[in-house]
């Protein structure tokens, strides 16, 4: 998906529209307007009468699309391949900042979210990503840190952003840890806090590859109802239903409202849980 740049062009915009179909839409677009235009005069030249306009507008349109279907393609095939070289931890923090965020937006792509690839920092105030599905306007940013751990101040800035942006979450994702003033913070908040070693899992459960850990066996007691995704302090179990690596959930109402489970990443499409 394109960039957004927040001081283009009317062109540049309509560019940025357009790849934000999938490449056999505008493909099939681009082809159904050439065969609707092989069966229309040409005009004789260029003129400001309405239908001349409307026949260059329609010829615009359809190499426009033809284009697009290029570039998304050639996009779509440069994210499998840097998604299939995701293999383990080293290989994701040796990759650039731009790959590691695409990496990541590819990750929530597979997960049924449109993404949205903002350009980062700057700007765009901190977010990497925006990521839009199962009901939820979700932000991201990514760290790819290979020394520092993530600190609280990182934590607080990106949970202003979401409440300034109206979003029902953040997600922060690091190739390394974080702070224990970090995870404290994002604690019963809608913050979600990936590291390294989760985000491996993760990327692993989307391809399809077997877990690297078993997966838990589900408490016996009730089942707490699913809520607000927040912050995962500990080695995370497998979900006992698809086998993601799971995140840790707080009750935010009802009679349990405080306690906290673990609850499966891609809810509400998988329901998993497991009290703690």
């Amino acid at each position: 998906m394109a960039r957004r740049n927040k001081s283009g062009s009317p062109l540049d915009d309509f560019f940025a529209v357009l790849l934000l179909f999938p490449w056999w839409v505008t493909l099939i677009l681009g082809g159904s307007l050439w065969v609707y235009l092989a069966w229309q005069p040409s005009p004789s030249g260029f003129s400001l009468d309405k239908p001349v306009m409307i026949w260059y507008g329609l010829q615009f349109l359809k190499w426009s699309c033809f284009g697009a279907a290029f570039v998304f393609g050639v996009l779509t095939l440069k994210r499998s391949i840097l998604f299939a070289s995701a293999n383990d931890i080293d290989a994701i923090r040796a990759m650039s900042w731009l790959e590691f965020e695409t990496l990541v937006g590819e990750a929530y792509r597979r997960q049924g979210y449109v993404v949205e690839e903002t350009g980062g920092g700057g700007a765009d105030g901190g977010i990497d990503l925006l990521l839009r599905g199962k009901g939820q306007k979700v932000i991201v940013q990514c760290k790819q840190w290979k020394t520092f751990k993530v600190g609280v101040k990182i934590v607080r800035e990106m949970y202003g952003i979401m409440t300034a942006e109206r979003a029902d979450r953040v997600i922060i994702v690091a190739t390394g840890t974080y702070t224990q003033e970090a995870c404290d913070f994002a604690r019963g908040k809608p913050i979600d806090l990936i590291e390294g070693k989760a985000l491996v899992q993760l990327i692993k459960t989307v391809k399809g590859e077997p877990e690297s850990a078993p997966a838990a066996t589900p408490s016996a007691a009730s089942p707490r109802p699913q809520t607000t995704l927040s912050v995962q302090t500990q080695p995370a179990p497998a979900c006992p239903k698809c086998g993601a690596p799971m995140v840790m959930r707080t009750t935010r109402k009802g009679a349990n409202a405080g306690n906290t489970f673990w609850g499966c990443p891609r809810y509400p499409n998988c329901r998993g849980i497991l009290n703690m």
